[in-house]
């Protein structure tokens, strides 16, 4: 599994190149074929496993290697537009969290406002990772699935799937940027787990494997 993340970039050209890397061949033999739901890559008519996200000018791709069976999905999202945007923590925790979740949510209550949005913005990359690896959306209309359904342990320890533990999940750590970092440590200051500009999440679905049916 190989992926990448860039500002600015050609969505498909950042894609072919990181699937024509990964599987060491010309990136003009890397088809993206147009299609709803989960997108994928292939190369010389095989499919490609791949997974893709863009937010505020940002893009963030992983793509599945040779021999590797696998659903990826990967999730990015710009820290500084959430944590300054209107939203109220305890609103978003309504919508996002399942009720478990909001027994963690619920002990912070005494934090900052934007280290509870930073808490909540964590889980919801992580939350939209599981979801694409499972090659589903929160579009329960379309076969989806609520928000809730996928539970995840505090958002200021290394990330669990608690719903799906067969599913892995991974924080992709970037530099931090020009705005400097955002707390996100747990309410006592353990396990500190610092975010700058970007949080991307990565989750890794074993199988069965299932194509997307969207």
């Amino acid at each position: 599994m190989e992926w990448t993340y860039g500002a600015d970039r050609d969505a498909d050209s950042a894609v072919r190149a990181l699937v024509a890397q990964t599987y060491g061949v010309d990136p003009l033999r890397v088809e993206l074929p147009r299609r709803r739901g989960a997108p994928e890559a292939r190369i010389d008519g095989h499919r490609v496993e791949l997974s893709r996200s863009r937010s505020n000018g940002y893009l963030a791709a992983a793509c599945a290697g040779p021999g590797e069976e696998c659903s990826l999905g990967i999730d990015i999202e710009v820290v500084r537009p959430f944590l300054d945007s209107v939203t109220e923590p305890a609103e978003f925790a309504e919508l996002v969290l399942a009720p478990e979740e909001l027994k963690w949510f619920r002990e912070t209550k005494g934090a900052a406002r934007a280290r509870r949005l930073a808490w909540l913005l964590r889980t919801w990359v992580r939350k939209e990772a599981v979801l694409k690896s499972l090659h589903t959306g929160f579009d329960t209309g379309r076969g989806g699935l609520p928000p809730g359904a996928v539970v995840l342990n505090e958002p200021w320890d290394a990330p669990v799937c608690l719903s799906h533990d067969h599913i892995t999940v991974t924080d992709l750590r970037t530099p931090p940027g020009p705005e400097g970092k955002i707390a996100t440590e747990g309410p006592t200051g353990e396990n500190t787990r610092d975010s700058g500009l970007l949080m991307l999440a990565l989750a890794r679905n074993p199988g069965p494997v299932t194509r997307p049916g969207r």
